[in-house]
């Protein structure tokens, strides 16, 4: 087991805090020494927010959350990125940071995705249903081209190979003309929410060449700084995976999955097997304390009803970081959690948003399922999960203030310690620490 190595995934269906958390870890270890930071899957779909110490609020979406830092961070080969919105985000975080900018690496066999796979990804969700999980940011076609023997990687774009980008932009050509769409009138989002087109042929390659000729000094190939800086105990090592495990294409339930490893197993194949994530001391996963949320067509056993979903929504800002969409709530399910540390190989807990919670509800959590008057268990299949009936069980709620006020846990209400107390019963695993309020300072580590 690897000392001072900390990995953090979403431990439900996204948008749990992971970012806020990887942020309060990658500040306090920078102060000690080295970090490194890695995020290994996903691309511009995936959304974090991290707050400032001067309050303000910023997404990111290929950034890892540690990028305010004194950091090492890497965009490793298990992400799919699209250059224009990295080169966005960077000159954002320039903008914001009075300090010297964190040093950036992107691994060369990084897989680009470009304006070609959002329009097809746009094209394909008008032909099949099929497409209603998608964030519309290009992601499944840009990993199903590693599958179909034809991505093209970052270090493509930075060597500006002419004839790989002919042959992609010919080849997304005929793919959309099949579907009754034209390439390069199609229109796509950027970061900042506007639509443009993706052109003709010769203003495709041109811009995605320029992309890459700014790109350039951060992709290289990375395998010998991680071999060596693994191996070395002054580096502090902290994942951040995209996404949730309940989106993973194996373990959620269809269509509302993406397409990218959203376990630790993908730490693995991302690093070329030079960090095994069992090494890794934490694995983590960041649930939501008192309730879930969900974005996507997925019906839920344990939905809310709206009028306490709606005020949930509205005290949390219960809306996509990256789609701007309203989440579906619904109350913690122990079946669907414990079925996701298992498969994700989870080893302690991080709780978020403690503070949500009303002195005139009950916290309702689903303690098991049943069908047909028998115990069953969770399954990632959406027919299966329409037929189970969940099993609640109410706890008495904890003083707001009072838990937003604590600086220990010693000092957090006696519910809430009960509380704490039995989750980590339910789901069979340690929590590590958890969040009482929006604020930075609004984190207690359990004893």
């Amino acid at each position: 087991m690897r000392k001072n190595s900390f990995a953090f995934c979403g431990g439900a269906y996204g948008d749990e805090g992971k970012g806020r958390i990887v942020d309060e870890f990658v500040t306090t270890y920078g102060k000690k020494g080295f970090v490194v930071v890695y995020r290994d899957n996903g691309g511009a779909n995936a959304g974090h927010t991290v707050e400032l110490a001067n309050g303000k609020r910023v997404a990111f979406h290929q950034l890892p959350s540690g990028i305010f830092n004194k950091a090492i961070v890497i965009l490793g080969k298990g992400m799919v990125i699209h250059p224009g919105d990295l080169l966005e985000e960077i000159a954002s975080v320039k903008k914001i940071t009075k300090t010297e900018m964190p040093t950036i690496m992107i691994d060369e066999m990084a897989t680009a995705s470009l304006d070609t796979h959002r329009a097809f990804e746009a094209a394909l969700k008008q032909w099949q249903t099929g497409g209603k999980g998608a964030t519309g940011r290009g992601i499944a076609p840009a990993y199903a081209d590693i599958l179909l023997r034809h991505p093209i990687r970052m270090r493509d774009i930075v060597s500006k190979n002419v004839d790989v980008l002919m042959k992609h932009y010919k080849l997304y050509t005929a793919l959309l003309s099949g579907l009754g769409s034209d390439l390069s009138s199609m229109p796509v989002p950027t970061i900042n929410g506007t639509m443009i087109p993706v052109g003709s042929k010769v203003a495709f390659i041109e811009r995605t060449c320029e992309q890459g000729k700014k790109l350039k000094k951060y992709v290289q190939d990375i395998t010998a700084f991680v071999e060596k800086s693994w191996k070395n105990p002054r580096y502090a090592y902290i994942f951040e995976k995209a996404q949730a495990i309940g989106l993973d294409v194996r373990w959620g339930v269809y269509p509302d999955v993406t397409a990218s490893d959203t376990t630790f197993d993908g730490i693995h194949a991302a690093s070329e097997g030079t960090i095994d994530p069992m090494d890794i001391s934490v694995r983590a996963a960041v649930i939501k304390a008192t309730y879930m949320s969900s974005v996507g067509t997925r019906i839920l056993p344990t939905t809310m009803e709206e009028t306490l979903a709606g005020r949930i929504r509205e005290d949390a800002f219960e809306y996509g970081a990256t789609t701007k969409r309203p989440r579906g709530i619904a109350y913690l399910d122990i079946p669907a959690l414990s079925y996701f540390a298992r498969v994700g190989k989870i080893n302690r807990l991080v709780l978020t948003h403690m503070d949500i919670v009303y002195p005139d509800t009950a916290i309702k959590i689903c303690i098991g399922y049943t069908k047909n008057g028998k115990a069953v268990s969770y399954r990632p299949d959406q027919e299966y999960l329409l037929t189970v009936k969940p099993i609640y069980r109410e706890f008495e709620p904890w003083d707001k203030k009072e838990i937003q006020h604590a600086k220990q846990f010693t000092d957090i209400p006696k519910e809430a310690k009960r509380y704490i107390s039995f989750l980590e019963k339910a789901i069979g695993i340690k929590v590590l620490l958890f969040t009482t309020g929006p604020r930075r300072n609004q984190t207690i580590t359990r004893t």
